[in-house]
């Protein structure tokens, strides 16, 4: 386990687990966001012969992705274990 004080209790390790997850899937969906706006320029970078702008989005999507998955999976532990917390 981390190394945490010892007046921090499992319900406030969740709740930490839950807001990182929370986190996670804001700065997913603001890549995602951005990405519909550069999208605009694929085109354009593409009739000029550079695929700059669509490797740009490509790889910015996916890190959005995988940033809103890894947020809905981390506030999905957390809470289960708030859950598993609250029963003790």
């Amino acid at each position: 386990m981390e190394n945490v004080p010892q007046d921090v209790t499992a319900s406030d390790l969740a709740m930490r687990k839950q807001r990182l997850g929370a986190a996670l899937n804001v700065v997913g969906w603001v890549l995602i966001g951005f990405d519909c706006l550069i999208a605009v320029w694929i085109w354009v970078g593409l009739r000029s012969g550079s695929d700059f702008w669509l490797y740009w989005v490509v790889i910015e999507g996916v890190l959005g992705l995988a940033l809103i998955w890894l947020g809905a999976r981390r506030r999905a532990e957390g809470a289960r274990s708030f859950d598993q917390a609250a029963r003790r």
